[in-house]
């Protein structure tokens, strides 16, 4: 307890201990008023009426004030009586003639009445309560004595009497009952046989050792919690059994201080594993000295390692065992406080080509052992100081410092090229990968972690660009060229509100006949001041930022209301794109479209590639085969460039089936291109497939596609894709809408 002195006296601390020394402490003259208002204050602060309150309400519950009306009549006079004295002195102490030293013994006046009242009330109820609730008072009667000898602790006399008096009841109301010494040696005899399963067959142990750490009595539960028996452990120090953790030597300090303590954890060996408890213990005196200690102890060792794993998974990438996104940017960060003005750090941002293939056409199983390959193969050519994360999917960064120069990092990404380019062998399977790599040196390309990492980010984009399997060095002119992708993309979100977009047609044509048999349309894109943009830019775009789902959508209802002009044996064929197969708004769109435009379902033909089946395999074959039932037409496009063209043929039943133009682009010339187209239209005529051949450009190519059997051609030799205004038809024929 601390008591504040007058300005200009010096401070008084005072143990609770020391506070007997109150009722002799001298105190001039003048410093009478200041002492007697802090040991009333102290008195105050604590809410003493609520305190009455709800010990007679817990008394009363206890005995039943129903069966005995006249102690509850009793004890509620007495407690309004104590009621009224406390809010009299609060009065006086309100008063203009309020003095501190009559408000102490007003105080002073009341507590004892207060103590005198309980001490009956308490007494007679322990005479006259059931059994059942005997421990119930007792258990007041030891708070109620805590809590008084507390709240008066400035006037310590009159607290240990207060408490005495309490004590005193108790003793009184036990002695008074019958059979009680009979009672409480039962109950002690519960509470050690509780005690003994509790040490036997809990969770938790007891231990108990002596001064110098010796363990005494050890239960079999501990025993076995040690790997050792009973009466090994007898004698052992404590200490000793721990070993020599840094831990063991502060729990020694701990016992040295001769402090209770709670949730110390330690860590023992068990049987050659690293184990982990929690300790809680308090001294046991005798005659004021420390003579030993007793205790719990809780094996923590299941949490412990669950603990460390949710540690390790925040930092680390579980696959790879590779530090993840989150420390590899702590990491980056104190690098650039660490090293010195003209030190160099360099960053390379390595991305696997064609891993998606990979993990599609093999599975995720053995993609994730083609990272975990990948990430071993990088350990082994960087140096060992350098850094090595997993920011997700198939991107790592590798972070170096101490660079003499930047041709130091680029050598090392040399060596990663090289590392990572080797074929990878998995399951009996030969797997070609390759990374784009892209590389920053600060302080050159950023003077920050974030600005590195950025600027790494965009070369490995240029690597990319470039044709993959490559270095690229960070230069300012790829950040303008970020800049103007994103504006691109801005632009493109804008392009169907614009009317930018159009469609054109280019027709097939059936080899056999001679004759238009449709056409497929083909997405372009007229920006208002960039003027046309290749779908090759802004198809990968919408692609990556998902804007392709509503440019899709725009693209079949605007197919179908152009087709709904045309002669009515001509079909019109769209492109899908993974997203929008994925999309589940896509049958109702494709069902809204044809009703909206009155174009028979039989003359939509949707185009999806071998791709789109590998990712999503299962979802997309049921919204086919949905579209399929509405009698909708569905092609198989760039068939041969995938890994299971069969497997998908025999899974979904195509109405047709494209070759993709690297066979037929060759065909004149190659007699390896001739024989897969040759396969290729046996296989469908056989399976019942139209065949539309792409990419022909030459009169021999459409010969020998005649000759094979073939069914359609489409290419520059025919005609290239114009707008629907310039499309012709026969005479007598329907033409376009918009001629």
């Amino acid at each position: 307890m601390v008591v504040s002195s007058p300005p200009g006296h010096k401070l008084i601390v005072e143990t609770p201990l020391s506070l007997l020394a109150l009722t002799r402490h001298h105190v001039e003259p003048h410093e009478e008023n200041w002492f007697a208002r802090c040991r009333a204050d102290y008195l105050r602060a604590f809410p003493l009426s609520l305190l009455e309150t709800v010990r007679l309400a817990i008394l009363l519950m206890l005995v039943g004030p129903r069966t005995n009306p006249i102690f509850t009549l009793l004890t509620v006079l007495g407690w309004c009586g104590i009621m009224a004295m406390q809010r009299s002195v609060r009065h006086k102490e309100a008063s203009r003639r309020f003095d501190e030293k009559t408000a102490l013994r007003y105080r002073v006046s009341v507590i004892r009445l207060r103590a005198a009242w309980w001490a009956c009330a308490l007494l007679t109820a322990l005479l006259i309560a059931p059994d059942a609730s005997i421990e119930g008072l007792i258990a007041l009667g030891v708070a109620m004595m805590v809590v008084d000898g507390i709240s008066t602790m400035s006037v310590p006399h009159l607290g240990l009497a207060a408490s005495a008096s309490g004590a005193a009841a108790v003793s009184a109301g036990l002695l008074g009952r019958t059979g009680w010494d009979r009672r409480l040696s039962q109950s002690n005899e519960t509470i050690q046989l509780l005690l003994n399963q509790y040490d036997d067959e809990g969770s938790d142990w007891l231990y108990e050792i002596g001064s110098k750490f010796q363990i005494w009595h050890p239960s079999q539960r501990f025993a076995d919690a040690c790997g050792r028996k009973p009466e090994e452990l007898e004698g052992l120090s404590l200490i000793e059994l721990i070993g020599d953790a840094p831990e063991a030597g502060d729990l020694r300090e701990l016992f040295n201080e001769g402090r209770a303590f709670r949730n110390v954890v330690v860590p023992i060996r068990v049987g050659g594993v690293e184990n982990w408890w929690s300790m809680n213990g308090r001294p046991v005196l005798r005659e004021g000295q420390t003579i030993g200690w007793r205790g719990f102890i809780a094996d923590i060792t299941a949490a412990k390692r669950a603990e460390d794993k949710v540690a390790f998974m925040a930092h680390y990438d579980v696959l790879t065992q590779l530090p993840n996104r989150t420390l590899f940017n702590a990491t980056l960060d104190r690098a650039f406080h660490r090293t010195p003005r003209d030190g160099s750090i360099g960053l390379l941002y390595v991305d696997l080509d064609h891993f998606k293939a990979i993990n599609d056409g093999h599975g995720h199983a053995v993609g994730d052992k083609v990272l975990v390959e990948i990430s071993r193969r990088l350990e082994e050519v960087v140096r060992p100081r350098d850094m090595i994360a997993r920011l997700g999917g198939d991107e790592f960064v590798i972070l170096m410092t101490d660079l003499d120069a930047p041709a130091a990092g680029l050598a090392i990404a040399e060596r990663v090229l090289g590392a990572v380019g080797n074929a990878i062998e998995i399951e009996g399977q030969i797997m070609p990968i390759g990374a784009s790599i892209g590389a920053a040196f600060a302080p050159t390309d950023g003077r920050t972690g974030d600005e590195l990492l950025r600027a790494a980010d965009l070369a490995m984009y240029n690597a990319k660009s470039r044709g993959r399997r490559g270095i690229s060095v960070f230069d300012p002119d790829m950040q303008v060229q970020m800049q103007e992708r994103r504006a691109l993309e801005l632009d493109l979100r804008a392009a169907i509100v614009r009317g930018e977009l159009e469609l054109h047609y280019q027709p097939l044509l059936d080899i056999n006949r001679g004759v238009t048999a449709g056409y497929e349309a083909l997405l372009r894109w007229n920006h208002a001041s960039r003027g046309t943009v290749s779908p090759d830019v802004f198809i990968p775009i919408a692609e990556e930022t998902g804007v392709i789902v509503e440019i899709g959508e725009w693209v079949i209802r605007t197919a179908l209301a152009e087709a709904a002009g045309w002669p009515e044996d001509l079909t019109v064929a769209v492109n899908m794109s993974p997203a929008q197969m994925k999309d589940g708004n896509l049958l109702p769109v494709v069902v809204n479209a044809l009703a909206q435009s009155g174009v028979l379902p039989s003359r939509l033909e949707l185009e999806i590639t071998e791709n789109l089946l590998m990712q999503e395999s299962e979802e997309v074959l049921a919204t086919l085969h949905k579209l399929r039932d509405l009698g909708v037409k569905i092609a198989l496009d760039d068939f041969g460039t995938g890994y299971s063209s069969l497997n998908y043929l025999r899974s979904f039943p195509f109405d047709k089936i494209k070759i993709d133009r690297c066979f037929v682009s060759e065909l004149a010339e190659r007699e390896d291109c001739q024989a897969i187209v040759r396969s290729v239209i046996s296989l469908a005529n056989e399976l019942k497939m139209t065949t539309t051949a792409e990419g022909v450009e030459y009169g021999e190519q459409l010969e020998k596609l005649r000759k094979d059997g073939c069914d359609q051609a489409q290419g520059f030799l025919y005609s290239r894709a114009v707008p629907a205004g310039e499309l012709e038809f026969k005479p007598g024929q329907k033409r376009a809408v918009n001629e």
